[in-house]
């Protein structure tokens, strides 16, 4: 699911930013971005069967009451977001079209510890902000702050030009928002080999490994972040920041 917002949005709010930082001798390498906001999501489902007991949060989990996915890609994003040093330090979870319950929030206070990648990567979690606007800005030019994987895939062969990278990226903009959009980056990163998540039915996720790309784009008309676009958004990848 793509997220972005025409500029004028930031005048009319919607949803909520609850923003938490990390801290511990291991901090995770922005190719884990996947792992660390899958390990968070199952860290406030179980937070939620504390506060909520049986009953499930739609937001934090991303499925209605019955069972079935949620369609319309309303529920929370879990967004890792790297410091200077490019260590995974935060992680944001957006909730895009409505704002947490009172028991939504209270799980989300009981997370104390992020374990991604065995005992090994323990980390410290604390919720330093219940409603954080940082991650909405308004500008025209957007660069990478996560890799950006498109969502379908990318071999190079002839005949395949409309699924290059930046085609891909301005198509799921022109879905969103009013205005041409011109990719002015798109660099593929070595050490952007990024496990993605693929739904299989009837069963978990399996991982899959996925090239991930920098990525910096202009769009004519002024848009609103939190911009996330391409594959796993929801965990993670394709978050952009302003230029």
């Amino acid at each position: 699911m793509s997220l972005a917002r025409p500029g004028k949005a930031l005048r009319e709010p919607k949803g909520q930013i609850v923003h938490f930082v990390l801290t511990g001798p291991t901090s995770p390498r922005l190719n884990a971005v996947v792992r660390v906001a899958s390990s968070f999501r199952s860290a406030a489902l179980a937070a939620c069967q504390v506060v909520m007991g049986n009953r499930d949060s739609f937001l934090l989990s991303g499925h209605h009451p019955n069972g079935k996915p949620d369609e319309l890609h309303e529920h929370a994003f879990y967004l890792p977001v790297p410091d200077d040093t490019g260590r995974i330090s935060s992680v944001f979870v957006l909730s895009p079209c409505q704002r947490f319950s009172a028991e939504e929030m209270s799980a989300l206070g009981l997370i104390r510890f992020l374990q991604w990648n065995g005992p090994s990567t323990r980390v410290k979690v604390e919720l330093i902000n219940e409603d954080d606007s940082a991650l909405n800005q308004v500008a025209t030019m957007w660069s990478s702050v996560t890799p950006y994987v498109p969502p379908r895939r990318f071999y190079g062969t002839h005949g395949k030009r409309h699924l290059v990278p930046e085609r891909q990226l301005v198509a799921e903009l022109a879905k969103l928002v009013p205005g041409a959009c011109e990719v002015e980056e798109a660099r593929q990163i070595r050490d952007w080999q990024i496990e993605v998540r693929v739904p299989k039915r009837g069963g978990a996720d399996r991982p899959m490994k996925r090239q991930g790309f920098y990525v910096r784009f202009r769009c004519a008309e002024p848009l609103c972040g939190p911009i996330v676009l391409g594959h796993s958004t929801h965990f993670g990848l394709g978050l952009f920041r302003p230029v």
